[in-house]
């Protein structure tokens, strides 16, 4: 019991780093309704560009690359066999984008909820369906340069 929870926090750990964005977005939300000259407010009107950079960098560096050291890990088995079978079942990868909805889906922003596609944008767009395609997305493009004939 004890190696099933350090490996579901071990999962929830590296996807709360990946979407970090998120609570970047809510910190950058609360300081636009703050004045200029408070501390915090000033430190994302000036640094705007640098925490845009932090979202990208957030998804398309993190999560990848922690997939793959913990694909090969030793210490994390549950989660490398997950990721193995992940990667190969197109079902599984059906299974956990849709499982990712249903997880942030009440968390969504009162103000975009215009139903369920409004939801699914907002959930690609700050949640861990986004995380996801963009894992799926890199796994593709790495798959196509490894198997290119030269």
């Amino acid at each position: 019991m004890r190696d099933i929870l350090k490996n579901i926090l071990c999962l929830l750990f590296v996807n709360v780093v990946a979407g970090i964005g998120f609570f970047v977005i809510i910190l950058l939300g609360i300081a636009m309704f703050e004045p200029y000259d408070n501390l915090i407010a000033k430190i994302f009107y000036e640094y705007w560009i640098q925490i845009i950079l932090l979202i990208v960098i957030g998804r398309l560096f993190i999560l990848p690359f922690a997939y793959k050291k913990l694909e090969n890990s030793q210490k994390y088995k549950l989660v490398s066999q997950f990721i193995h079978k992940l990667k190969q079942s197109n079902y599984l990868k059906l299974t956990v984008l849709i499982i990712a909805y249903f997880i942030f889906w009440p968390f969504g922003f009162p103000y975009f909820d215009n139903g369920f596609y409004g939801q699914l944008i907002q959930s690609v767009l700050l949640g861990l369906v986004g995380n996801y395609i963009v894992l799926y997305i890199y796994w593709y493009i790495e798959d196509k340069i490894k198997n290119r004939n030269y």
